[in-house]
């Protein structure tokens, strides 16, 4: 049992993740950590779902709805890698808008501000290797994700930010 505030502290880690992709709309995406890597979970759950869709006998479909069939497809496959995470461990991440604004002052550019959180994870639970991995989303009409590790310390807080070099294009896993 936890005594008191600071031996929570050195008993739990924690984990600050930052949204930092200009151009998403809308600017927030649903994420969880999770324990292991979920890549293999969905190419597997993507190949049976594939396998699923061509034994149905389907009624020939224009080549656009075909695409967005795919696509839906593959978000799916990728979201099925939530089924067993619990809703309490779900939450929404948005963008952090503040930028630089010039003065109207003197028309120099303010200093930078520092990023608010809005999202904090604390847990006591075992430290190590966690994933932070998004639900679907879409983004220059691709389904994407993140799906990044992160080595977590107990006692100590770490600093995550999600940008366009992290993002994976779902179509390409």
């Amino acid at each position: 049992m936890i005594a008191s505030m600071e031996d929570f502290k050195k008993e739990s880690w924690g984990i600050r993740p930052v949204l930092d992709v200009p151009g998403l709309f809308p600017p927030a995406v649903m994420f969880s950590f999770l324990d292991s890597d979920p890549r293999s979970k969905y190419r597997d759950t993507l190949n049976r779902m594939s396998q699923a869709q061509n034994e149905q006998k389907m009624v020939p479909t224009p080549p656009m709805s075909h695409e967005l069939m795919r696509q839906s497809l593959i978000s799916a496959a990728w979201d099925s890698v939530f089924h067993d995470v619990p809703g309490d461990r779900v939450a929404l991440l948005y963008r952090n808008t503040s930028q630089n604004v010039s003065s109207e002052d003197n028309g120099q550019a303010a200093p930078p501000v520092a990023p608010s959180y809005a999202v904090g994870i604390v847990s006591t639970g075992p430290a190590g290797t966690k994933w932070l991995v998004t639900r679907a989303t879409r983004f220059e009409g691709k389904p994407v994700c993140w799906c990044k590790p992160v080595e977590v310390e107990k006692g100590k807080t770490t600093d995550v930010t999600l940008t366009l070099q992290d993002m994976i294009d779902l179509e390409t896993i």
